[in-house]
């Protein structure tokens, strides 16, 4: 009988997988600009969308430099973020990123290119984005995103 009330307490005491792996949006944000000088939409710029689950900031950073259409897209990798003081750190596209999450904006430098990427208003909330397995799932078969599988891994994703 002991055996068996503790086992049970034990599955009451546990945090479920479910909750373990939610995740919740921190945003998007983007400084792109359209032209159409040319005729056609040309599109410049980044669009940066940001997710965290527990301690996981993870996120997606897409380069916009030519037609307005798909973007390339890569996994931001070896993020730090700080919530006290909005410092956020990451990897993409072969560069580093310095600089801060504010509310409204995330500014800092890419590389050597000086950013201000202002919030957008439109919330996340695809089903993609309910839980890890979900997340890495959906963005893994985006051929237009690199490095997502490797995200996934490091933030606990069934493969």
């Amino acid at each position: 009988m002991r055996c068996g009330i503790l086992v049970a307490m034990c599955a009451l005491a546990a945090p479920s997988a479910a909750v373990a792996q939610r995740v919740e949006s921190i945003g998007s944000f983007d400084n792109v600009r359209v032209s159409t000088a040319t005729g056609e939409p040309h599109c410049y710029g980044y669009s940066l969308h940001l997710w965290q689950s527990g301690s996981h900031v993870f996120g997606l950073l897409d380069r916009h430099e030519g037609l307005c259409g798909d973007p390339p897209c890569e996994a931001v990798t070896s993020v730090t973020h700080d919530a006290r003081t909005g410092s956020l750190t990451f990897s993409a596209f072969g560069m580093r990123f310095d600089g801060t999450l504010r509310r409204g904006n995330v500014r800092g430098t890419l590389g050597t290119e000086r950013l201000r990427l202002e919030r957008k208003q439109a919330a996340m909330d695809a089903a993609s984005d309910k839980t890890i397995d979900a997340w890495c799932d959906f963005w893994r078969d985006v051929p237009r995103c690199k490095g997502v599988g490797p995200v996934c891994s490091a933030i606990g994703s069934k493969p």
